[in-house]
């Protein structure tokens, strides 16, 4: 203090007052606490506490109303814990442990331990021993930023909706309106961002309710955040000045996202569940563009199909529209809408209507023809623009090193014969193999099955085999264990036992050098489709492997066994036919797979034949009985 009075003394007698280069003061301006305060935490946040607004400040050392920080700990997420003091040097002063989760810009929760006084005998305080005041179950305080900046809405609400909605503190009934009707649509290209943050509620009065009303809101897009399958997001009225009524939160869940529940105070925590929400909203979407056919789609493409590239969506084909519905692990049904606009060779321009109906999208398909039960397409990038020899030109395909086409499978498909076919032993390997299966239940009386000790059958060595043994050869069937053994002429032994599974080659060909199939299977239970790579690998020895599910993963290869390149289990056969199986070797690369190759029963008709020619043909049958005759008369003699 002293230093100070004379250093002030000799600046009033005109002594120069100016530091030197090398003089500085080490305290001045030091942070004694290493606690900073995150950038996106600062500011003006507007809450609503105990039915009473509150406007708390937060810099990068301090919160108002709660002090100095002191100390912080974050996850590298979006949570954080602050621990504040007023008297931050006093130990048995009040402390606070706020913790806040980061929802978006404009959306922080909060909660707090409320002033916490430790005595001196449990230590200086920390972090750690404030924050375990915290409840479990406190109520998350919303926080909204006053000074707001508006986010693309698209997603938290996107599309043209019709509603009816339902107040549950003043009537039971729901207001149901035509009229009514929700507006959250992008404006493509627009130079104006603001026009892609917001969205209109048009709400109606409906008779002999006095609550409802005409008006239209326009609601400014804060964030959406998810807790759980809770999806929440919030909004500011932008026409409304008071702060209680301006801040709204609407809650939806993911496993059915046409139910709205809505806050009527700027308060998150007041919805649970859209049930228990004060305010409901329950949403139809409306189609609002129609769009009329330019083109026709191959004649052969109408039908039902799956696609397996999209969730093994349901695909409806006629000759003009696509429709595409697909069911996503979380939430409700999709659908998109293609209707065929312009065609050039191979190369389909569609435009895209989403069940929403916010805005046409032009997307170019290229179909490769149809063969067996497959069509094959791949996709172009999605654009605005309503031109085919921009949307349709090649460079607007992902070009990537290595690529093949999506398939699409016929619903209800046609066998078609296998492209192997033989009797075959094979030896498995992968994550999920094949294995022995009761399909049609235990038999009534057990059969022996030791060698030494007759029954009805005895089996010697069993075996794991694929058979496609069939007359036209359309049916692959595996059996697990097999019993090899033959009877005394060469025959089974065992004939009454059924395959553990059977499955219908569908479509088969080839693409990047490798060769593909798919198979139907009615009673597989995680996917009735099937995709396998094959290969000969010898005159007799084949190689497969079959995927996951029914799409054919581009790292899939005949040796592939695991789900790291889309397969379940691979197979490695050698032919194994015997006397009686009847089960000839056929192989087919699918190179050609448009050509028609079907296994038939050649029936020889000889009635066609001339008179000359038949005579001659019963006198050449009856051959065999003179030969006959002539050995038992030399036998005689």
């Amino acid at each position: 203090m002293g230093f100070l009075l004379l250093f002030l003394l000799f600046c009033l007698r005109g002594v120069s007052c100016q530091l030197s280069s090398n003089s500085y003061i080490p305290w001045y301006d030091k942070a004694k606490y290493n606690c900073t305060i995150q950038q996106i935490i600062q500011g003006e946040w507007y809450s609503r506490e105990e039915n009473e607004d509150h406007v708390t400040t937060i810099d990068a050392k301090q919160m108002s109303g709660r002090g100095i920080c002191k100390e912080y700990h974050t996850d590298l997420g979006a949570q954080y814990w602050f621990l504040f003091s007023r008297e931050p040097e006093n130990p048995e002063s009040c402390h606070y442990c706020v913790h806040i989760s980061v929802r978006t810009v404009n959306i922080l929760e909060k909660r707090e331990s409320g002033c916490v006084q430790l005595p001196i005998k449990d230590g200086p305080p920390n972090l750690k021993k404030i924050c375990d005041r915290i409840p479990d179950d406190q109520q998350r305080i919303t926080m909204f930023a006053e000074d707001y900046a508006p986010i693309n809405c698209r997603s938290s609400l996107e599309g043209v909706f019709r509603f009816s909605y339902q107040f549950r503190f003043a009537f039971t009934t729901e207001c149901a309106h035509p009229d009514q009707q929700i507006h959250s649509c992008q404006n493509v290209g627009s130079q104006f961002l603001i026009s892609n943050q917001k969205f209109n509620v048009t709400f109606k009065k409906c008779p002999n309710m006095d609550w409802t009303k005409d008006q239209t809101v326009e609601y400014s897009c804060l964030g959406d955040w998810f807790v759980g399958k809770d999806h929440f997001f919030a909004v500011a009225n932008t026409k409304e000045s008071r702060k209680d009524e301006k801040f709204r939160c609407f809650l939806k869940n993911r496993d059915d996202d046409y139910f709205l529940g809505v806050s009527i105070t700027p308060e998150c925590n007041q919805i649970k569940t859209v049930e228990q929400a004060p305010q409901r909203m329950k949403l139809t979407p409306v189609k609002q563009v129609t769009v009329e056919p330019g083109c026709f789609l191959p004649e052969n493409f109408t039908g039902e199909w799956v696609n397996t590239a999209n969730i093994d969506a349901d695909v409806v084909i006629n000759s003009t529209h696509i429709v595409e519905t697909w069911h996503p692990d979380v939430g409700r049904t999709r659908r998109n809408i293609y209707v065929c606009k312009e065609q050039k060779d191979s190369r389909y321009m569609l435009a895209r209507l989403t069940v929403e109906g916010c805005q046409v999208d032009y997307q170019c398909f290229e179909f490769l023809p149809r063969h067996h039960n497959i069509i094959r397409f791949r996709k172009g990038l999605v654009m605005i623009l309503n031109d085919f020899h921009t949307v349709c030109s090649w460079i607007k395909f992902p070009n990537k090193e290595r690529w093949k086409y999506d398939i699409m499978i016929r619903k209800d498909p046609i066998p078609v014969r296998c492209p192997v076919a033989g009797a075959f032993i094979f030896e498995q390997e992968g994550d999920f193999k094949f294995q022995t299966r009761v399909i049609k239940g235990i038999t009534k009386d057990p059969r022996d099955t030791n060698w030494n000790k007759g029954g009805q059958w005895s089996c010697r060595k069993n075996i794991s085999r694929l058979a496609v043994c069939d007359t036209d050869q359309k049916e692959i069937t595996i059996d697990e264990t097999y019993c090899w053994s033959v009877d005394h002429l060469g025959r089974p032994v065992d004939i009454y036992s059924d395959v553990d599974y059977r499955m219908q080659c569908v479509g088969y060909w080839k693409e990047n050098l490798k060769s593909y199939l798919i198979t139907y299977d009615q009673l597989d239970a995680f996917t009735k489709y099937r995709c396998w790579v094959y290969q000969r690998a010898d005159l007799n020895k084949m190689l497969m492997s079959m995927s996951v599910g029914p799409f054919c993963d581009l790292d899939q290869d005949v040796d592939s066994k695991d789900w790291t390149q889309g397969a379940a289990v691979s197979l490695v056969m050698d032919e194994n036919e015997r006397e009686f199986d009847r089960c000839p070797l056929y192989f087919n690369d699918g190179a050609d797979p448009w050509s028609l190759d079907e296994n038939f029963i050649r029936v020889f008709d000889f009635n066609n034949l001339d008179t000359s020619g038949a005579a001659g043909f019963r006198q050449l049958s009856q051959l065999p009985q003179l030969l006959m005759l002539i050995l038992l008369a030399c036998a005689a003699l």
